[in-house]
């Protein structure tokens, strides 16, 4: 597997050129309906977090109208295929070793918040493949870069009846933004401070799917 650099954040005309040509046809594929758009912030300083139904989350995301280009954690077992690897750097994706708290995509996470690009991540750190596709117990992630760069975080729900697969209605819900200051944590934090803040996102991500699966 490449490398991959770790040093500066890069700009790509084919994550706007994927979007432009090939977001219809996803959209129409999955029927996909956006709610919230007037809850994204107008500046770059905050963090999309998404629950974390199938591998195409982050795309359903970014293929929302007013959205800017996302930077995504993704595992680093994807970055493995040469060819998927270069799909998905080229789409802003960059590795993350689960589990083992890689700090240096961290930092690079809190980089891409620093020069006024959009994060965004998958709070519970892995896809859902059970459970019903109810969202479950948030890593510390989100909250750490979110105290560390003072960005807000926008709660993003996917929403589906049933397994996401071709045919299906995906309906993508914004929440109101989280601000920083008010998930109550700063440097002398324990991490199980953190952990806790970070489920105050997810509990604010699972309300919002609740609420649309029911019809509220």
């Amino acid at each position: 597997m490449k490398e991959f650099d770790y040093s500066a954040v890069p700009h790509y005309k084919f994550y706007r050129f994927a979007t432009t040509v090939f977001g219809p046809l996803f959209k129409r594929i999955y029927h996909i309906t956006y709610k919230g758009l007037e809850n994204i912030p107008e500046n770059k300083k905050y963090i999309v977090a998404i629950n974390h139904t199938c591998a195409l989350d982050p795309v359903f995301v970014a293929l929302a109208d007013g959205i800017p280009a996302l930077h995504f954690m993704a595992k680093t077992e994807l970055f493995e295929n040469p060819v998927v690897a270069w799909i998905i750097t080229h789409l802003y994706g960059f590795p993350v070793k689960r589990g083992q708290g890689d700090t240096t995509a961290v930092d690079y996470a809190k980089k891409i918040i620093a020069e006024d690009h959009v994060l965004a991540i998958c709070p519970e750190g892995k896809r859902i493949k059970d459970k019903n596709g109810v969202p479950q117990k948030a890593k510390a992630g989100v909250a750490l870069i979110s105290r560390d760069t003072g960005a807000d975080i926008l709660p993003v729900a996917i929403c589906c009846k049933n397994k996401i697969v071709k045919g299906e209605h995906v309906t993508v819900c914004f929440g109101k933004p989280i601000k920083a200051e008010s998930l109550g944590i700063d440097e002398n934090s324990s991490r199980e401070e953190i952990k806790d803040a970070a489920n105050v996102v997810m509990e604010r991500i699972t309300e919002m799917r609740e609420s649309e699966l029911s019809g509220d």
